[in-house]
């Protein structure tokens, strides 16, 4: 009798392990978005399912490497205002992602086809 106990808890604590946050594609997705390159780095070596969720770590690498640029470029209160706007975007496409929506945006596609189109060239 011990042994079926034994058995059974060590089934359920392979069912915690594998319900951990970092196993939910959506919540991934969203904490991707989290700004400047911070949550794209951690949910590409923590997310359990990488391809489920590349678009969004593509996407907000591109989003988080334009705003950087942008804010060095501009002058204070400029820089100041296009970061607010960064932060505002990467939180709806948080959102979008952890509510399942697509998440499609053209301007980016097209960027992340000319550099894959100019790495294969090389």
């Amino acid at each position: 009798m011990p042994a079926k106990s034994t058995k059974k808890s060590a089934n359920s604590s392979k069912k915690a392990a594998n319900s951990s946050i970092l196993a939910d594609t959506n919540i991934t997705g969203a904490l991707s978005y989290f700004p400047y390159f911070i949550g794209a780095l951690a949910m590409y070596f923590l997310a359990e399912d990488r391809k489920a969720i590349l678009k969004h770590i593509k996407y907000s690498v591109l989003l988080a490497f334009a705003a950087v640029i942008l804010m060095i470029l501009l002058n204070q209160f400029f820089a100041w205002v296009f970061n607010l706007a960064y932060w505002g975007f990467s939180a709806f496409l948080a959102f979008k992602a952890y509510k399942w929506e697509q998440v499609q945006i053209e301007i980016l596609d097209t960027i992340e086809d000319k550099i894959e189109e100019t790495i294969s060239k090389k």
